[in-house]
């Protein structure tokens, strides 16, 4: 079950460059192994324990799960989870996962994997693994670790560590923003990061002098960071760090994307791998106005003048699509507007699309693709189908 283990690993703690590409391998390999994996990130961003996929047999939760559903007379249902697994082999993993969640919490494996993305909220990971999850009001309240000691406060939609001093251990938080949300970090340094939806950023509660200034982001995020010269900023993503010492720049990083592409919009930047410790040979220097799309593959990038503005209008909550296809435009509705979108109309998926959105609903927006393509849609609550 090696994938069940760099599933845990991707989600709380931190992946190597190679077990990043195995995991990412893996869920390019199909459309259900990316399901699956959404899935348990879900879970576990709701606050459930996935320490069950290091600690579980598979056969063990297997059979559990069995049980259970035979103790609910539901023998026409197991037949055809089992007939399911055979099918995927993958699936074991949710069999994995859904019988742990049981053993603790006494719930249906349907229930717990089929919660809703829409119902999550901004968490806050605290290195032991203990969650706090934020309120949607927007409030000013102090922030406190799981001892109850002040580490930050919050302000609306923003995070504020600059405040915390005369720290000496090198202790990590994580913030995780659901689909439909932007959030943004003051970190200790002063440094701002606005994170886009759907994104997660790692970073230390407070800066260690003598080391460098390292964060880890899963996602999208704009970066404004403040100069240091004796402690460098670097931005790991995948496999790839980008070195600052004080810049501006927008990184896009979300784990569906094959490349990682970064903007700068002022100062200066280099790409680096970090596959190969100090491998200075891939690496790239950036200039203002420019974009290097990092091939996670090669290990290489391209590099274009571009206009920064369309990279960076998601802070002001802007949706711009340029040259983008259809099934990849549909991964960008999910996560600005925190909804879940079937399309059943194949014939749509590689057509090619140019707009900007602004303050358009969902509706408004896929009546301008109707306009162009002339297809029909169903909404209901959270779940857009677009009819055959």
């Amino acid at each position: 079950m090696e994938v069940a283990l760099l599933i845990y690993k991707k989600l709380t703690s931190k992946l190597t460059a190679s077990e990043t590409l195995r995991l990412s391998e893996w869920l390019e390999a199909s459309d259900e192994n990316w399901g699956i994996f959404k899935k348990i990130e879900t879970f576990y961003r709701n606050g459930g324990d996935i320490s069950g996929l290091t600690q579980l047999d598979a056969d063990q939760a297997w059979e559990k799960v069995l049980e259970k559903q035979l103790a609910k007379k539901r023998k026409a249902r197991t037949r055809h989870i089992i007939r399911t697994s055979y099918k995927y082999a993958a699936v074991l993993l949710i069999v994995l996962l859904a019988g742990y969640a049981y053993w603790n919490y006494n719930g249906s494996p349907e229930d717990i994997m089929d919660s809703n993305p829409k119902d999550e909220g901004v968490v806050i990971v605290f290195d032991n693994g203990e969650k706090i999850r934020l309120s949607s009001e927007r409030k000013q309240e102090e922030l406190l670790d799981q001892d109850g000691n002040r580490i930050g406060e919050r302000n609306g939609n923003q995070l504020d560590y600059s405040g915390k001093e005369n720290v000496t251990e090198l202790v990590y938080n994580t913030l995780y923003v659901p689909n439909g949300r932007r959030f943004d970090i003051v970190l200790s340094d002063n440094s701002h990061v606005y994170l886009n939806a759907g994104s997660s950023l790692r970073y230390p509660v407070n800066f260690i002098p003598g080391k460098k200034r390292q964060v880890y982001l899963e996602g999208e995020a704009f970066f404004d960071v403040s100069k240091d010269t004796d402690h460098p900023f670097v931005v790991t993503s995948g496999n790839m760090d980008v070195e600052v010492l004080g810049t501006k720049f927008n990184v896009n990083a979300y784990p569906e994307e094959t490349n990682i592409n970064t903007v700068l919009v002022e100062g200066s930047v280099r790409l680096n791998t970090n596959e190969i410790e100090d491998n200075r040979d891939a690496s790239v220097l950036l200039e203002p106005g420019h974009m290097a799309q990092w091939d996670q593959k090669t290990k290489s990038a391209q590099t274009e003048e571009v206009d920064t503005e369309l990279y960076t209008g998601w802070m002001q909550g802007k949706l711009v699509l340029r040259g983008m296809r259809f099934k990849d435009i549909l991964k960008k509705l999910e996560r600005h507007y925190g909804v879940s979108i079937q399309n059943k109309n194949k014939k749509l998926e590689n057509r090619v699309f140019t707009a900007t959105f602004d303050v358009e609903t969902i509706e408004e927006v896929l009546n301008t693709f109707v306009a162009e393509t002339n297809f029909d849609y169903l909404i209901e609550k959270e779940q857009i189908t677009i009819l055959e």
